[in-house]
């Protein structure tokens, strides 16, 4: 197999392989196994990465022995660069990882081939994430397949809990409560809630029955100014400013810039965050590491609350000549033993239903993942919370002391516009 990496060096969380294929039904005469696959994948690159490719390399070689397999590694800062560039110079790869929320972005702009009736007839296809798939999915179409996704949980101090008598919580005033014996008891702040955390946020919107926007029509109409989205809003942020159990240190910062290293440094009694946290924990500090366990998000009134799966998808580029090779190698690439390979090496959940994590401390993210949800599926949502940050701004601003009304209106506005573009 042969590795390229592109210049620029960035952390990037995880490997990702490839794709999907199938014609569209004008593709005529196909190469069945053509004498070199190009597939990228975001990130780096690391050596365990680099091993579990050159795995599954050779189990596609079982049924294309003579494809040379080249691989191209694209840090997830150059991404959207890298890929205007493949639109428009025609030099794209033939499959290639994308983040699940830029698929309908690359749908809109027509650089994926539709590989549905590939997929219709891969028995596999039936073990993944319906509500997943329905994100790689326009006009009855399909151009994606998911691959793997990322959770989030509720991490907490097992050790703490079972001492001061608290059982996980499934409400939020359970949770309020918690976070407060907790910091009480162990003189560390409650819980850990930044502003930059939207899939946290989620959780909590969707918990107490509320939405980011809906499709009414061939629009969609947001409902962040809505009284469930205000609720739950409002008691995220209020973690902070009324409840006073999250400190104000992670204002403006996401799960990275503290409370993870604070939580596996003991300095913190519950965070939010995935499976994948378990690995960079450990390389902070393991000492505790056997006292750490996860809890879902709770819902308002009891329950688990739905839970969005950030990841990445597998697809075919709109231009290859290879489209049997390409669904097959994503077939190889996705396959249980592979998904299974992935999700132990990555921490990430595999989107097959029949894919488990070795570790038992981290089953408890396949239930949570039982619960996923999207957000509105427009090719406006990676403007919306990732460039304009919305969400993230509006939090900010209401931890601050802003107006919970004002904040939400100036969301919610921009919400009608930007998942409309």
């Amino acid at each position: 197999m042969k590795f390229i990496k592109i210049a620029a060096a960035t952390a990037a969380i995880a490997l990702a392989a490839t794709a999907c294929g199938g014609d569209d039904g004008d593709s005529g005469t196909e190469e069945k196994s053509p004498a070199t696959l190009k597939v990228w994948m975001m990130g780096e690159g690391t050596p365990e990465q680099t091993k579990f490719l050159d795995d599954v390399e050779t189990d596609f070689k079982k049924t294309h022995p003579n494809t040379d397999v080249q691989v191209k590694y694209v840090p997830w800062p150059q991404v959207a660069t890298t890929f205007q560039k493949a639109a428009a110079g025609g030099e794209g790869p033939d499959v290639t990882e994308l983040g699940n929320t830029d698929v309908q972005s690359h749908i809109e702009q027509g650089s994926l081939l539709d590989i549905g009736d590939r997929f219709d007839k891969w028995a596999d296809g039936k073990t993944l994430s319906k509500a997943a798939l329905e994100n790689d999915q326009s006009g009855g179409k399909t151009y994606a397949v998911p691959w793997y996704g990322g959770v989030r949980g509720v991490w907490y101090r097992k050790d703490w809990f079972d001492k001061a008598g608290i059982q996980p919580p499934k409400t939020w005033d359970e949770l309020a409560a918690a976070a407060k014996k907790i910091q009480d008891e162990n003189k560390v702040p409650g819980i850990g809630v930044p502003s930059d955390q939207t899939n946290a946020l989620l959780s909590f919107i969707w918990g107490n029955g509320g939405e980011v926007a809906v499709k009414e029509g061939d629009k969609f109409t947001g409902k962040l100014d809505q009284p469930q989205a205000k609720e739950a809003v409002d008691f995220y942020a209020g973690l902070v400013g009324k409840q006073k159990v999250a400190p104000e240190k992670y204002v403006g910062k996401n799960e990275l810039d503290g409370p993870q290293r604070d939580f596996a440094l003991g300095k913190l009694g519950m965070y939010f965050d995935g499976s994948w946290a378990l690995k960079e924990m450990k390389k902070i500090s393991a000492k505790d590491a056997d006292n750490w366990a996860v809890f879902p998000i709770p819902s308002k009134a009891g329950g688990n609350a739905p839970v969005m799966a950030g990841g990445s998808d597998l697809a075919v580029w709109k231009d290859t000549k290879a489209a049997g090779a390409a669904f097959d190698y994503i077939t190889v690439l996705n396959n249980a033993k592979n998904a299974k390979a992935w999700a132990d090496y990555s921490g990430f959940s595999s989107m097959r239903s029949d894919v488990k994590f070795s570790d038992p401390k981290l089953e408890i993210f396949t239930t949570i993942a039982g619960n996923t949800k999207f957000p509105p599926i427009s090719a406006g949502w990676g403007e919306f919370e990732q460039a304009k940050k919305v969400l993230p701004n509006a939090v900010k601003a209401i931890m601050q002391g802003k107006s919970l009304d004002d904040e939400l209106k100036k969301a919610n506005e921009q919400a009608n516009t930007l998942l409309n573009p």
